[in-house]
């Protein structure tokens, strides 16, 4: 991947073996630096210079010992290696790839600590060792790594909640749907020695339903199926490589982004090497109701607003002007996309917060702008008190 991308545009990161990191390590091990920011190496210890507001951890109810903080930007930060211990997972370095690996039965997160040039350190974690991620908040101080609560509760399951009054963030399932997700890799469907392969995908299981998790999983395993015949036809159209030394690489993952209200929301990534300057990712978002096993669509969560379309093409068109896009061709495009087609609203996923829209390499910017991720809360587009997913709870 192009070590010019921006990260706040983006989700996801190339496989950090291939991010040529230029990096220091930190007493806690987890410090380095992307390509392309600052020129020297940068020590996250800079950060204890700030006096953080202290925040109390709680795994189901129960403190931990050490503390968390509120970080730079306002976000809860806990003590990653601890706060994991408490859940129940285990803690490693690897000092090839200088990440903190998480692992609790069959979950894994890659934890990688950078800096983009500035001041602020920021987070990358990688899910089940595939190239898929997100950026979080994260610092080091006095050898001890904190991580944006989100950071370790979206990947194994939990969910935070916060008491201002006691200033206490508890990780907890309650209120998650009772289902086990399974990352599971599919045996490799090119198996030629210059193509590396590496595709994940989830499968749902323990839902009381079994006609609705047979319908998703079917869904799920379609999806991947049907990415894996376009790459066959791309490999087999691209030929060998020329050079000995140049594999070809296939790498698919995903996320979970939403799993309440009997409703679960997927990130699921592409991303295809065959040769050239880089390689090209694609995103794709699929939704369902866990009783009956059906997609969920956007309009389906916004039928009430007979305006949404518009509403949300307003919403884009301000957020794109705050980051500059009516400077750099963004707005246009956006605007050249939408006038022709709503279809660009398929490409969403639930959060706790409300829902994302995503934009495909190109669609709407430059390469080096990745996947454009715009995020709204329900607030925004429905009447107050409107429920969009009471329907499947």
């Amino acid at each position: 991947m192009n070590t010019s991308y921006p990260l706040k545009n983006t989700s996801y990161l190339k496989k950090t073996a291939a991010l040529v990191l230029a990096a220091t390590l930190a007493t806690a091990g987890t410090i380095a630096i992307l390509p392309g920011s600052t020129g020297s190496a940068y020590a996250a210890t800079t950060s204890s210079k700030t006096n953080p507001s202290i925040v109390n951890v709680q795994i189901e109810g129960k403190a931990i010992s050490t503390q968390g903080i509120l970080g730079q930007t306002g976000k809860t930060l806990v003590p990653l290696k601890e706060a994991a211990k408490a859940l129940g997972a285990t803690v490693t370095y690897d000092t090839k790839t200088r990440t903190v690996i998480v692992s609790k039965g069959k979950q894994i997160s890659s934890y990688l600590m950078y800096t983009d040039g500035g001041a602020k350190d920021n987070l990358f974690v990688t899910f089940n060792s595939s190239a898929l991620g997100d950026t979080f908040d994260g610092q080091v101080i006095k050898g001890t790594t904190y991580v944006e609560a989100k950071a370790l509760s979206e990947p194994f399951g939990y969910r935070t909640v916060w008491t201002k009054a006691t200033n206490t963030v508890n990780f907890t399932t309650a209120g998650m749907n009772a289902i086990t997700i399974t990352p599971t890799k599919l045996a490799d469907p090119i198996n030629n020695e210059y193509t590396d392969v590496s595709v994940l995908y989830p499968v749902i299981s323990g839902l009381d339903n079994e006609a609705a998790q047979t319908k998703i999983n079917a869904a799920l395993k379609a999806y991947v199926d049907q990415s894996i015949a376009t790459t066959k036809k791309q490999i087999q159209e691209a030929g060998k490589p020329d050079s000995p030394n140049l594999q070809y690489e296939v790498d698919s993952g995903y996320k979970v982004s939403y799993n309440q209200n009997g409703v679960i929301s997927f990130l699921l990534y592409d991303y295809g090497y065959l040769g050239g300057a880089h390689g090209g990712e694609t995103l794709t978002g699929m939704t369902f109701s866990l009783k009956d096993g059906k997609a969920i669509k956007l309009g389906d969560l916004l039928k009430s607003n007979a305006s949404y379309r518009q509403d949300i093409k307003e919403l884009l068109q301000n957020e794109i002007k705050k980051q500059g896009g009516a400077e750099d061709g963004t707005l246009d495009s956006f605007n050249d996309l939408s006038n022709n087609s709503s279809a660009y609203l398929n490409n969403y996923y639930l959060t706790d917060r409300g829902f994302t829209i995503f934009f495909q390499q190109y669609a709407i910017a430059p390469y080096a702008a990745g996947t454009p991720e715009f995020s709204f809360t329900f607030n925004q587009l429905l009447k107050a008190g409107t429920n969009p997913l009471k329907a499947y709870q």
